[in-house]
């Protein structure tokens, strides 16, 4: 991820998680193709398709896109893992913590009021109000989030073109900072497929101070591309 890695701690929490499973010298020899190079990853669609599991792209803040592996699905939640130890762990779609960044995001709390779990019934009157815990010594910060939908948004991965509705969520701290910073309200973007409701794509930011992930579910829209279509052998750039 070309980030500020907790190599040690990371690694740890990621054998923890997969002692069982068995599996995570193959995400790593997946994702070895995508870290040969600084320059932004580009797989083709045969290379998403033939993969161990399940990635997709990251980019983080400036850096360069990564991709990322899923390391398991467990009550609910999706654990992606980097080539260098990294871990997003998502819950509807929705980045509820992190392992091995320089401030990492602990817990959320009430996720199940989160309406990206019902993305065909967004309310935009509904408020959606979490707690949200950081390494840093920063706990119990109130976030306050509104929901609006823009229908037939057009997004093109592998030369095929996709139609989305695009979910945006406007939050804002509602909590005051511990120590002198501008924590501006911001928002996050989320992509869903029109026909299936898959998520394709996603832009969050966890908080003010944080900088944006980037991310793109490109196994999941490689399984949407039929077999036999004709696809460019690019890797996933969005139109």
């Amino acid at each position: 991820m070309n980030t500020a890695i907790k190599p040690l701690f990371a690694a740890g929490v990621l054998l923890a998680l997969s002692a069982c499973s068995g599996t995570y010298n193959s995400y790593l020899d997946t994702l070895q193709l995508a870290f040969t190079t600084p320059d932004d990853v580009e797989l083709s669609l045969k290379q998403v398709r033939e993969a161990r599991s399940d990635l997709m792209y990251v980019r983080h803040g400036e850096r360069s896109q990564a991709a990322m592996a899923l390391l398991r699905l467990e009550a609910g939640q999706h654990k992606w893992v980097s080539a260098d130890n990294a871990l997003l762990i998502m819950q509807q779609g929705r980045i509820v913590r992190t392992v091995g960044f320089s401030n990492d995001l602990l817990y959320l709390t009430n996720t199940q009021a989160d309406q990206l779990s019902q993305p065909e019934a967004i309310n935009p009157a509904i408020e959606w109000l979490r707690l949200a815990d950081w390494q840093n010594g920063e706990y119990g910060y109130a976030l306050s989030s509104r929901f609006s939908v823009q229908p037939n948004q057009p997004l093109r991965y592998f030369g095929h073109n996709f139609t989305t509705t695009q979910i945006t969520e406007q939050v804002s701290y509602i909590s005051p900072a511990n120590y002198l910073r501008l924590d501006k309200p911001w928002q996050n973007t989320f992509w869903f497929d029109s026909q299936t409701g898959t998520l394709l794509k996603s832009v969050q930011q966890l908080a003010p101070f944080a900088e944006r992930f980037e991310m793109t579910y490109i196994s999941r829209i490689a399984r949407l591309i039929p077999a036999d279509a004709a696809a460019a052998d690019a890797g996933g750039d969005s139109e």
